[in-house]
């Protein structure tokens, strides 16, 4: 099958949940091939969601769908930047390379989607579902209910950054109105209470890991609920100064044992691939590689960068030699080496270190924004920037090399006013677009933006 409707709004929660769980329908065997009435002991049902002892599996099962939409959305939506390229054959994977971001029958889109609101969808059950096990006390294991919350704001963040609207209220069987353009900053808010309540449950557990992420992942929520705000803007400074941001910044650097090279990421096992999947597309097929801005290519195989650090274009403004950052990032995504498998950073330290650099150069304390960035820089033992020459130039460009295939690049290029070679004039980017709600969530959910097929953005 295709595609999954909109969260799967006629199937079962069952198999939806059962999905998540196994990354793989298992049939039960029947003598009649047709014969419909069979009994699978693989099943999931419903019932048994109401027991606290599959807290962990239900968790879990929410952590491979949140990843599995991750390695779904990541291609249609990086190929709109300059991190990715079109280099194959399918013609969607171009329109979206030369900036046609908006068109709702795109293949890559429309399939991506229904992984992303199942996801979405999944976080909001799963969330509720454990908490009410605490609330009766009956949740073995408090770490559990920490986990969902850091998953549902990862898949809330993220429908945030790439997408230009949304249907999120949306159950199995009752559909629901986007919330509009205008009210997209509401998943960054819905992320951070999600992580609200999950702060203290991590600090009462000792785990040091967990508060990292979770006030990684709070502090990076409010900070991008702004960079989407400047990003839509017309005018105005692009930097952001988000004070709830930048504490949790420092916070999330001052739990003990945090090292410069933290970071979370989600990495796909082969069970939890999206069907058209961004690893796949990358370093399998050949549909798409790293972008021109960043890495070069024998003309006689122009479909894959130049192996080694004679593949990396993107010059380092200080040694002035190519970018070991850029060689590390695409040497960890977008090589023949990594396969389907690619890992996607959520958060790390190095972004913390950003987005206090970034506040520090918005209220104008350039000696604060240079020590900040350079400890960013240090992170790859880089030696360190010894003025400030243009702030909004240097951190655009250590955006752009630290957080390569983190998600963040299309905000930041509408931001700070930086366009991609392959955009042609009238596509979507040009008017700071994001992705659609694409033409299966139209065509299944009429309370979702109509016509079908028409781009709403452009």
């Amino acid at each position: 099958m295709r595609h999954l409707a909109s969260m799967r709004r006629l199937g079962s929660l069952s198999r939806l949940v059962g999905a998540a769980l196994s990354g793989a329908l298992l049939v039960g065997a029947c003598a009649n091939p047709f014969d419909t009435d069979v009994d699978n002991p693989n099943a999931v049902i419903e019932e048994a969601l109401g027991n606290a002892a599959g807290a962990t599996s239900l968790v879990n099962g929410l952590g491979a769908s949140v990843t599995r939409a991750l390695t779904g959305i990541y291609g249609p939506y990086h190929t709109a930047t300059d991190e990715l390229t079109w280099v194959g054959s399918r013609e969607f994977w171009k329109n979206l390379d030369d900036g046609d971001i908006s068109d709702p029958i795109n293949e890559y889109t429309d399939g991506a989607f229904p992984f992303v609101a199942e996801a979405r969808w999944l976080a909001d059950f799963t969330v509720k579902r454990v908490g009410e096990f605490a609330t009766a006390g009956t949740l073995r294991n408090p770490k559990d209910r920490v986990r969902a919350h850091i998953y549902g704001a990862v898949i809330y963040i993220t429908i945030g950054d790439m997408f230009e609207d949304f249907v999120l209220g949306s159950d199995r069987t009752e559909a629901a109105a986007a919330v509009g353009p205008a009210n997209m900053g509401v998943t960054y808010d819905s992320a951070v209470a999600m992580l609200d309540r999950a702060l203290p449950i991590a600090v009462s557990t000792a785990d040091a890991e967990l508060q990292r992420q979770v006030l990684g992942l709070r502090a990076r929520a409010k900070h991008a609920k702004a960079v989407r705000a400047k990003a839509k803007a017309t005018s105005g400074s692009p930097l952001v100064a988000d004070a709830g941001a930048t504490a949790d910044a420092k916070a999330a650097l001052a739990v003990q044992g945090t090292p410069s090279t933290w970071r979370f990421r989600l990495t796909p096992t082969v069970n939890n691939l999206a069907g058209i999947n961004v690893g796949f597309e990358m370093n399998n097929r050949g549909e798409l590689r790293a972008g021109n801005t960043f890495v070069n290519v024998n003309p006689a195989q122009p479909i894959v960068p130049i192996a080694g650090i004679a593949g990396i274009k993107m010059l380092d403004p200080v040694t002035g030699v190519a970018s070991t950052t850029v060689a590390a990032a695409i040497d960890a995504c977008c090589r023949a080496a990594v396969g389907n498998l690619s890992p996607m950073t959520q958060v790390s330290a190095r972004e913390m270190m950003l987005i206090i650099a970034e506040a520090e150069l918005a209220a104008g304390n350039t000696a604060n924004f240079l020590a900040e960035i350079n400890k960013s820089r240090a992170v790859d033992a880089l030696p360190g920037y010894a003025a400030v020459t243009n702030g909004v130039t240097m951190l655009e460009y250590e955006r752009k090399v630290q957080l390569y295939f983190h998600g963040r690049r299309l905000a930041d290029m509408y931001r700070f006013g930086v366009a991609d070679g392959r955009w042609l004039t009238g596509n979507g980017v040009r008017a700071k677009c994001f992705l659609p709600i694409p033409y299966l969530e139209r065509l299944t959910n009429v309370k979702a933006p109509q016509p079908t097929t028409q781009r709403l953005c452009s």
